[in-house]
């Protein structure tokens, strides 16, 4: 069964044009501990609005279990 972690980090010292830290999300396979997708959020705050677009980078989660911390807890990413 294919399990996945998404996660969202801050990338320490990377800064963008504008001078705003680097904040990616990121969902990976557990094991062997691949990472699968990634993207690139402007502000940390929006973590939530790029859950289901991270995992649309990845061809098929049919089955697969999805873990992630409280903050997705929101029946849509259940969905």
């Amino acid at each position: 069964m294919l399990q996945l972690a998404a996660d969202g980090k801050t990338v320490r010292g990377a800064r963008d044009a504008d001078g705003l830290q680097l904040h990616l999300l990121g969902v990976y396979q557990v094991d062997p501990g691949v990472m699968l997708a990634q993207r690139e959020m402007r502000h940390k705050p929006h973590e939530t609005a790029h859950f289901t677009a991270a995992l649309d980078l990845i061809a098929d989660i049919t089955g697969a279990i999805v873990t992630a911390d409280a903050l997705h807890t929101v029946a849509g990413h259940a969905r």
